[in-house]
């Protein structure tokens, strides 16, 4: 009895637990079949979910190859302007960086010296506990010479001791500075300040410490960068980075060198010829995962099994497959002189040879013919994974729903249920009374009838 000491079947000998247990595994076989139908729908919705990443690729691999346009103007993809930057010495490190205004070209300069961040350090040891600051309050002043800025008022707080001086540096982030408590004997201590950034504009000047601790010691001066590219024209950076001395190269010197140093900069002719390659490779991975997910393959023995996958028969991926193949074959213009073909096997074929033949004959024609598969391949990526109306991402909203919808009814089976098991055993525990009491009448009856005379003729 629910609630209650229940022995099961007492005066029966039913095993009632088992009955009730059986009955109720036949009224949840809805809730079971609902909770098949959440777990298909979940398959397929991870299913689709793979299919949009595949065709995210997609969209960043045309991406490469697509022209961008800013403020009106029309500028071929990266994998038509890439370039590649090499420097002649290893005192200086050459990157080219994305860039339209890249171009192949060169410069020569000689590195004069290369940028450093200001340090100091305190002359004088103290101890951790010894107040270095005047006051309270307890108050640094700090100058920076080549800024063309005010000195810097800097409240110290605690007991104005070393470690407190550091830690008002440290905490205020505007002045570009970090500070150190070294400890350069036992219990003695001394306090290192360094600029966060390169430059001279970076040098600065404490005031207010020297009674305690002594005059700083210059570690490092702050400078900028110099090189002469000669006849005494010369450029400086704060940063050490001279950026688009050459357009879409950085170039940063790591010594100086009284050597001549020449970088170069050429058009990267392996960028378009990798930009196409994954073009394909990715249409190719796109296709093979929505084969994937939708193949149904037959048993291939008597009474075996066949298998599907959760997008089995699946029209939006049927669709999305045809859009694909269609994309490479429309047009109206073949992309075989390009390399790029469909398959027998209904994929891409990417020929680099006849890419790299096409690219020195007629490098325009190349670039047109990539591009084009790529803006039809584009389309058909934004077409399915969009995010507010693509094809799949609309199949997953609305999976998501029906999962939603499942697991209400699913949920609403579990009140059902509870509600009909405790129904049962009431009505099992309500048997066994019932039942002793027409055994005892039974006994009874028998024992009547037992005393009763026999008659004989």
């Amino acid at each position: 009895m629910a609630g209650g000491l229940s022995i099961s079947g007492l005066s029966s000998g039913l095993d009632t637990k088992t009955i009730i247990s059986q009955l109720m595994s036949v009224e949840a076989l809805s809730q079971t079949r609902l909770k098949s139908q959440v777990t298909a729908f979940e398959k397929q919705i991870s299913a689709l979910q793979s299919i949009n990443t595949r065709f995210s690729s997609i969209t960043a691999a045309a991406a490469k190859v697509l022209p961008t346009t800013s403020l009106g103007v029309s500028t071929p993809g990266t994998a038509w302007t890439a370039t590649t930057a090499t420097s002649s010495s290893p005192s200086v490190t050459a990157t080219a960086v994305a860039s339209a205004d890249a171009r192949p070209g060169a410069v020569r300069f000689e590195v004069l010296q290369v940028a450093a961040a200001h340090s100091v350090v305190s002359g004088s040891d103290v101890a951790a506990d010894a107040t270095v600051v005047s006051g309270p309050p307890y108050e640094v002043s700090i100058e920076f010479p080549n800024a063309g800025t005010d000195a810097v008022r800097l409240m110290v707080g605690g007991n104005g001791t070393i470690r407190d001086v550091a830690a008002a540096i440290n905490g205020d982030a505007d002045l570009g500075m970090r500070a150190t408590v070294l400890q350069v004997s036992p219990g003695q201590y001394r306090l290192q300040v360094s600029s966060s950034t390169t430059g001279s504009a970076g040098q600065f000047e404490l005031t207010g410490l020297e009674d305690a601790l002594g005059e700083e010691v210059l570690l490092v001066a702050g400078d900028d960068a110099e090189i002469d590219l000669g006849g005494g024209f010369r450029l400086r950076s704060a940063t050490g980075s001279f950026d688009d001395l050459l357009p879409g190269v950085s170039i940063r010197p790591t010594t100086a060198s009284p050597e001549a140093v020449t970088v170069t900069v050429t058009k990267d002719a392996t960028a378009a010829t990798t930009a196409a390659k994954n073009l394909v490779e990715s249409v190719n991975t796109a296709l093979a995962e929505m084969r994937s997910q939708s193949a149904a393959t037959p048993a291939t023995t008597s009474g075996g099994t066949s298998t599907k996958g959760p997008l089995a028969g699946d029209a939006v991926v049927r669709g999305t497959i045809q859009s694909l193949l269609s994309a490479v074959t429309g047009g109206g213009v073949s992309t075989a002189p390009a390399g790029v073909q469909l398959t027998r096997e209904g994929t891409l074929a990417f020929d680099e040879a006849a890419f790299a033949k096409l690219s020195a004959e007629d490098p325009a024609r190349a670039q047109a013919l990539v591009t084009g598969l790529a803006e039809r391949l584009s389309a058909v990526a934004k077409a399915t994974s969009d995010p507010v109306s693509g094809a799949v991402t609309t199949a997953i909203t609305g999976r998501r729903s029906t999962v939603k919808d499942l697991g209400e009814q699913v949920d609403r089976w579990d009140t059902r249920l509870e509600l009909r098991r405790a129904t049962l055993e009431r009505q099992f525990a309500a048997l066994e009374p019932a039942l002793a009491n027409l055994q005892a009448q039974s006994t009874y009856l028998a024992g009547q009838i037992a005393g009763l005379p026999s008659w004989s003729s």
